[in-house]
């Protein structure tokens, strides 16, 4: 019984000094991102893409609601087939144009996975070359938004170094 306390006394003994031994930092990876000149640069990109999609969106909706207005003043006249044709033509536009909608948005997500991969690529790599360099074993996320962080007060704040590693004011 003596034996196996002390095997234990000495395991615990041991996992505390390599707990004890290990540096560990933490970074707001959200501000990070936000200094970074890219994400700016992106975001712009990102805002152009989005308006251009919005103002064909809005082109569309447009042409549709001429082709409503010229059906309503000219319906008394047509034929029923006339008729029942326009109909078919302008619910088909309403349904390319709800169709556009959601490939607009698909394709904004995507060219925002696009555009920030190689930015948030950036900013992990200057945080592990940090961390390796300064001898961290950890490097935690205090970003607000990920809440990873919940208490820090042995913790080391690494931006300094990782706004450094990336030449960020």
């Amino acid at each position: 019984m003596k034996k196996v306390l002390l095997a234990l006394a000495l395991f615990v003994g041991t996992a505390s000094v390599a707990i004890a031994q290990q540096k560990i930092g933490h970074i707001n990876a959200d501000e990070l991102l936000q200094l970074m000149p890219e994400t700016k640069t992106a975001q712009t990109e990102l805002e152009t893409y989005g308006r251009q999609l919005e103002k064909d969106l809005t082109d569309m909706e447009t042409e549709l609601q001429n082709k409503i207005d010229s059906f309503r003043a000219n319906e008394k006249m047509m034929t029923t087939l006339a008729r029942e044709t326009k109909t078919k033509e302008l619910q088909e536009l309403q349904m390319r144009i709800q169709e556009y909608s959601q490939r607009a948005q698909q394709d904004l997500q995507q060219k925002q996975v696009e555009l920030l991969t190689p930015v948030i690529e950036r900013a992990t790599t200057a945080v592990q070359e940090v961390a390796k360099e300064n001898g961290f074993s950890y490097i935690l996320d205090s970003s607000p938004s990920k809440a990873v962080v919940v208490f820090a007060e042995n913790g080391e704040d690494i931006m300094p170094l990782v706004k450094a590693k990336l030449a960020i004011q």
